[in-house]
């Protein structure tokens, strides 16, 4: 492709991330599913731009603004690729030609204020709003002020950056340091992740799900926090682990490693269309056939049966995924104050009816992959002060027991974050019922 059919094929792209409630993605994969013509190198350069552009969206979107300009898909797109790496102003609009392939001639309207833009650059940089230049809304800087302190610009800056790839060891099939000279021998550059035993780190963005040791099981794309709120379940010797939003069973299939013997696990969600996706990764993965429970409104029959029987109960919960926006980059702009809200409360409500699941001396693990502190230490704050049967057990002393190592922190509960520990961000507090 040209670099003209490759920017407007950014554009055809960001128009449908745009246009589409589902993750950008989804919508990427379908995108270049219906156009299998495109080349490899092509791929990389407009998904590239895509993702840049969608990271770029509030600043972008606050220079239109200053013009007077409706921010649109084109706009964005053009303002960035002047902005950042296309030559400057003559080199776009030659890239412009409306030629087959190729996008619209800029407009007298567009060329006025990518001109003025490239002019002032400096001068917007310098009054631009702290929150629009790092990549969040501004609605939501207040709480990550008060989240992270004076740390706030480099954390929230990790939390919009690029995520590194992680891959999880099946232990059942492999080690680590063979899953490593496996990766190693193939070309592809990776090292051991730094808190979790099961993870390996792979540099560049190779093709993973090509290869024999995906294919074959040995190791499954995971983030290293992720793995960790899997460890921190402590599933060996339990007789009975519930994970009760087990989604695609991304940690469910984690825990099965170390199960003991005859001991249950029970995977639960309420879309049974998200458990149906963990099958192929079970069989792939080489596990026994998981116990799965769809939850519904009218479930008092299958909680009586269970009440009290989980000896780990792991609720990771919907949440506004603040601790992910490095993967999905559009969703800081989709989040709003009424979606934040409805996390909360369907938070409270599962906490609420899974408690009892859990059973005495067990442990309930409640997980997000949230920074906000709305959604973590105030919602385990109010339930214990909600209910006395439940105690809070310090997260050192379990990560401890659980994962073998000194934790990287110290403390209650867990807060992971991209740029102080490398992983997605991700908070995790285990609780035990006297």
């Amino acid at each position: 492709m040209t670099p003209a059919a490759r920017l407007q094929a950014t554009i055809e792209l960001l128009e449908a991330v745009e246009d589409d409630a589902r993750p950008a993605d989804l919508v990427v994969r379908r995108y270049l599913r219906a156009r299998r013509y495109i080349g490899s190198k092509d791929r990389r350069a407009i998904t590239d731009r895509l993702y840049a552009t969608l990271r770029a969206r509030f600043a972008l979107d606050w220079r239109l603004r200053c013009r007077n300009a409706d921010p649109s898909a084109r706009l964005r797109v053009l303002t960035h690729a002047v902005l950042t790496d296309v030559g400057g102003f003559d080199v776009l609009a030659g890239l412009c030609d409306g030629g087959k392939y190729a996008p619209a001639k800029l407009s007298d309207e567009e060329a006025r204020i990518l001109e003025a833009m490239l002019a002032e650059d400096v001068v917007d940089r310098a009054a631009m709003p702290l929150a629009s230049r790092l990549g969040v809304p501004e609605w939501l800087w207040p709480a990550l002020q008060d989240r992270f302190g004076t740390e706030v610009e480099s954390e929230v800056a990790g939390l919009v950056g690029e995520a590194a790839l992680d891959l999880r060891v099946n232990e059942l099939k492999a080690t680590r340091e063979e899953a490593l000279a496996a990766l190693r021998s193939l070309g592809i550059e990776a090292a051991p992740t730094l808190f979790s035993p099961i993870g390996v780190r792979v540099s560049g963005r190779p093709n993973i799900t090509g290869l024999d040791i995906y294919r074959h099981g040995l190791v499954e794309v995971q983030d290293e926090g992720a793995q960790l709120t899997a460890l921190l379940v402590g599933a060996t010797a339990a007789r009975c682990v519930i994970d009760f939003c087990a989604g695609a069973g991304g940690k469910t299939l984690a825990l099965i490693p170390r199960l003991d013997a005859g001991a249950r696990l029970i995977a639960c969600d309420t879309d049974a269309g998200r458990l149906a996706r963990m099958e192929p990764r079970r069989v792939r993965a080489g596990f026994d056939a998981i116990e799965t429970h769809v939850l519904t409104e009218n479930d008092q029959a299958w909680f009586a049966a269970q009440e009290a029987s989980a000896d780990r109960l792991l609720l990771d919960m919907p949440c506004s995924g603040t601790g992910t926006w490095r993967r999905a980059p559009d969703q800081p702009y989709r989040l709003t104050p009424d979606q934040l809200a409805a996390y909360r409360a369907q938070q409270q409500a599962i906490l609420a009816r899974a408690a009892p699941l859990v059973a005495p001396g067990g442990r309930l693990i409640y997980a997000t992959c949230s920074v906000l502190a709305e959604e973590n230490e105030h919602q385990i704050s109010a339930f214990l002060d909600a209910h006395p049967a439940f105690e809070m057990m310090p997260i050192d002393a379990v990560w401890r027991e659980t994962i073998g190592t000194e934790p990287p922190v110290a403390g209650p509960w867990l807060q992971l974050t991209p740029r102080s520990h490398g992983t997605d961000g991700f908070f995790v507090a285990v609780l035990r019922r006297r």
